[in-house]
């Protein structure tokens, strides 16, 4: 797994976006949460924390004789 501080902050964004949304729509969470937290941001932060958020990111990398693709897990 990706240690979470290599992102980008649009990265960051995207991904609890993206987890955020995903957890409204009753996706199980990665964590225990506590009780006394019910924001889907909230949690998918959590779950940030705990490098457990179950998202790929690719990154297309131009160079002028290789056009090749990066690829982490979330």
């Amino acid at each position: 797994m990706r240690d979470n501080k290599t992102y980008s902050k649009f990265e960051k964004v995207r991904i609890l976006g993206t987890r955020a949304l995903q957890l409204s729509q009753d996706a199980p969470y990665m964590i225990k949460v506590p009780s006394k937290i019910t924001k889907p941001l909230e949690i998918a932060k959590l779950e940030w924390e705990a490098s457990v958020i179950p998202i790929e990111i690719k990154r297309h990398i131009n160079q002028v004789e290789n056009n090749s693709i990066n690829e982490w897990k979330g």
